[in-house]
Parts: structure tokens; C-alpha cells; sequence
């Protein structure tokens, strides 16, 4: 079950889907997919007592028992037998816990209600790139990017981008891209190991603008696919991209500012 296949059952256009359903929902459609799988392998496991795990993990979508069991304790921090193990009315309670949707708290933040169309011109991006949900993803890969920094020519630095996307021919987190890295003035020479070098093409943003703690982009990305999906606002299959406006080091969190900027058509 592919990202691109589920996208066209909505009648969506599947790059950006993603990000869609889970400004919606709270979780990725691969997340809500393994949580429904792990419902009906926890009520198997709960209904029929000679059923081995290797079964149940193979009629509910897994392809060998051991992917199943790594993702049920990464879910519950538990495994099947020990589940088994359980009284009924605890069983029942971990069931009914799973099955809750995982929609995120409301939280204040300072963000703009209204757009800015802008176009950004071709921009020359080097980067370090990293696959798996964003906000997991994103802080670590900075954390390896900015010891490369000084191996660059700094007069050359224009700007600090994060930019995040999606594969949509892969299945699960590797759907989830995202890059940490720094636009050039002109074409690099020799990188840092591990550093790719790519063209942003010139393209028209959406740019809203967060003040605030960089913890809050990923719920303010949310927030803008919803507002975006509610105007109706035509979305362009590139990388969403954030534009880190000040420097941290000498900048309070609470005035922190970062450009956020979605592809429109």
C-alpha cells in the first residue's frame, strides 16, 4: 500500500497527502495504518488463544514476525506473549487505548493568520539529509550539520534552510524526508563529506511567520496545511522549506523567527 495509491482513493494529490492527514488527524498515514494493524493483531491475540504470533503478524499485513514484534513494542512496550499474559480488563483497556486517535493539543502560538504569496528565486542548497518523521529527524541532523559550516565559505552563506517532503513511492517513515543545510550565492565546490549539493527551482511560496521556540514548527506546519487546505489554495509538488530568520545562539527563544514556506501553484 503505497502513499501515491492511497492518495488517489482520496482524490488528492499524493505529494503533500501526507502532511494533509496528519494536520488532520495527528499522525501520518502509515502511523494510522500500523496503529489499526496493531488493533486487530491485539484483539486476535486476545480472541484466539491458538493462533501463533507469527500468524497473526502475517494475516494482519507484516511480512515476517520479527517487523511485528519490533513495531507492537515499540507501541506498547510490551510483546505478544506477555500481552497474552494479561487479565481480560487490562487487555481490553491497552485495545481501547490503541484504538483512540492520537490528535494533538491546541497550543497557542504566534503565528501569522495570513499569507504572503512569494517567489523564491533558483537557489543553489547544500545539505545533509536524513529519512524519518520530521520532528525525530530534524534536530539531530542540524546537530551534525553545523560542525560542516565552518568548512564552507562563509561569504558565500546566504541562508539557513530546513526542508521537508515526501517520497511518495516509498512505504512507512521513509516516506518522510527532510534536509538541514544552507543556500549558496553561487554553484559550491568541494563539500564536507556526507553533503549534497542540489538547485531549489525558482517557485511561488505561501510564507507564514512563526515567532517562538523552533519546537512549535511542525504543529505551526500543521496548522498552515489546514488553513491552506480550507482556502482551497492549489499546492505545487516541492519540499516545504524553513527559513531560519536570526541566529539562536544570541536570540531568545520567544523571538525566534522562522519563515515558513509552503509550494503553491
Amino acid at each position: 500500500m503505497t502513499l501515491g495509491r492511497i492518495a488517489r482513493e482520496a482524490g488528492s494529490s499524493s505529494y503533500h497527502f501526507a502532511r494533509l492527514f496528519l494536520a488532520y488527524t495527528g499522525e501520518t498515514p502509515f502511523e494510522f495504518l500500523r496503529r489499526l494493524r496493531l488493533v486487530t493483531a491485539l484483539r486476535m491475540l486476545q480472541e484466539d488463544a491458538d493462533a501463533s504470533v507469527t500468524e497473526i503478524a502475517l494475516s494482519v499485513g507484516y511480512e515476517t514476525s520479527a517487523a511485528f514484534n519490533k513495531s507492537f513494542r515499540k507501541a506498547l512496550l510490551t510483546n505478544p506473549s506477555d500481552f497474552r499474559k494479561l487479565g481480560k480488563e487490562r487487555q481490553h483497556d491497552v485495545i481501547y487505548d490503541l484504538s483512540r486517535p492520537r490528535l494533538q493539543k491546541e497550543i497557542t502560538m504566534n503565528l501569522t493568520q495570513q499569507f504572503e504569496t512569494v517567489t523564491r528565486p533558483p537557489t543553489h542548497y547544500v545539505f545533509l539529509e536524513k529519512l524519518g518523521p520530521f520532528p525525530e529527524v530534524a534536530p539531530p541532523l542540524w546537530g551534525n550539520l553545523m560542525p560542516l559550516i565552518p568548512q564552507l565559505d562563509q561569504q558565500q552563506i546566504r541562508e539557513y534552510l530546513g526542508l521537508s517532503g515526501i517520497d511518495k513511492t516509498k512505504v512507512g517513515e521513509e516516506t518522510m524526508i527532510y534536509q538541514a543545510g544552507v543556500a549558496l550565492g553561487s554553484q559550491p565546490g568541494k563539500l564536507p563529506d556526507a553533503m549534497r549539493h542540489r538547485t531549489i527551482e525558482r517557485g511561488n511560496y505561501a510564507k507564514f511567520v512563526l515567532v517562538g521556540p523552533y519546537s512549535q514548527i511542525w504543529m505551526a506546519f500543521d496548522k498552515i496545511f489546514k488553513t491552506l487546505a480550507e482556502r482551497k489554495v492549489a499546492l505545487r509538488p516541492e519540499f516545504c522549506i524553513e527559513n531560519y530568520v536570526n541566529d539562536p545562539r544570541v536570540t531568545p527563544e520567544d523571538k525566534l523567527q522562522t519563515e515558513l514556506l509552503v509550494p503553491i501553484a
